[in-house]
């Protein structure tokens, strides 16, 4: 009776490829019947994930629930969006739903979203590939949600601008189009961060500030986020998760050997660079600027009247 309710050999090793997953297609594949398919259920050697898909013994992990969603959506299957991102290790947490997509019309499963098409894959499980799935991920943020998304693609050095740039004007439909294309400009200009970049355009553009010279090793080893090389100032941003322990004890050695080679820091954080604080915040810089021999004007943005030139 063992040897009749025992899975094959190949059957185990797909399974283990699989994550413990395994459709009833390619168990009947394998010459297996309906009826010792049933009596593997009843053994408990299989247990149903979702109608149609088993799992080999024990609990069904995340991975577990993506291979299912592969096997369900068919042969053109892709794993796309947050579930590809968290893959690509672009998203951190693992998403509760398993986006999926295929060019056949599946009906909708609790657990799983399928969308019809057809998508390029990498990679195994198959996911969309890595900037099909940056610029998917773009596409139900906001601009600090899409500036977050593109900078860290880009300073993981997994792709390039150039390389995001190709997927955008590849696709005939994008949500956010103008804004992917501007964001990606800001990042090719060194903005590695949502916060950098808001400093970038809110601060230091819009208010005829000097361009700063961005990612660079400002008379150190270490690389600072805005240089104004003439001005011997540096600027350095800091989002919330960078405010202590062992992070802060690098920003404050960072600012002591600036110090140390003649460089003044101002260090900017979120409050700074939104809303009206931006423009508060460039009065500031433009002061600092102006003592250190720029001759402005500084500039009211249009969103504001809170600076008046120097």
């Amino acid at each position: 009776m063992r040897a009749r309710t025992a899975l094959p050999a190949d059957l185990v090793a797909l399974a283990q490829r699989q994550a413990g997953v395994l459709s009833r297609d390619q168990l009947l594949r394998f010459a297996l019947s309906r009826q010792t398919i049933a009596r593997l259920l009843a053994s408990g050697l299989l247990t149903v994930l979702t109608p149609g898909i088993y799992l080999r013994g024990g609990e069904p992990s995340w991975m577990s629930r993506a291979w299912a969603g592969l096997l369900i959506g068919g042969s053109t299957a892709v794993l796309g969006g947050p579930t590809a991102g968290y893959l690509q290790k672009l998203v951190r947490e693992p998403p509760d739903v398993i986006t999926v997509y295929s060019n056949r019309q599946l009906a909708p499963r609790d657990g799983w979203l399928f969308v019809r098409g057809t998508r390029a894959c990498s990679g195994e499980p198959a996911r969309t590939r890595y900037e099909a799935t940056v610029i998917d991920l773009c596409a139900e943020g906001d601009e600090d949600d899409v500036a977050a998304v593109l900078a860290d693609a880009v300073s993981s050095r997994r792709t390039t601008t150039k390389k995001l740039l190709a997927e955008v004007h590849s696709r005939s439909r994008l949500r956010h189009r103008s804004l992917l294309c501007d964001v990606l400009g800001d990042v090719d200009a060194g903005a590695h961060s949502a916060l950098e970049r808001r400093f970038l355009v809110d601060v230091e553009r819009a208010h005829g500030l000097p361009t700063a010279t961005r990612q660079a090793h400002a008379g150190t080893a270490h690389r600072s986020d805005a240089w104004y090389e003439e001005y011997a100032l540096v600027v350095e941003l800091d989002s919330k998760r960078h405010h202590s322990g062992g992070a802060t004890f690098h920003d404050t050695t960072r600012d002591n050997d600036h110090a140390l080679v003649g460089l003044t820091t101002l260090r900017l954080r979120w409050a700074h660079v939104t809303g009206s604080n931006a423009c508060a915040t460039a009065q500031v810089l433009g002061a600092a600027l102006a003592a250190r021999g720029w001759h402005g004007p500084l500039t009211s943005c249009p969103k504001c009247a809170l600076v008046h030139p120097i």
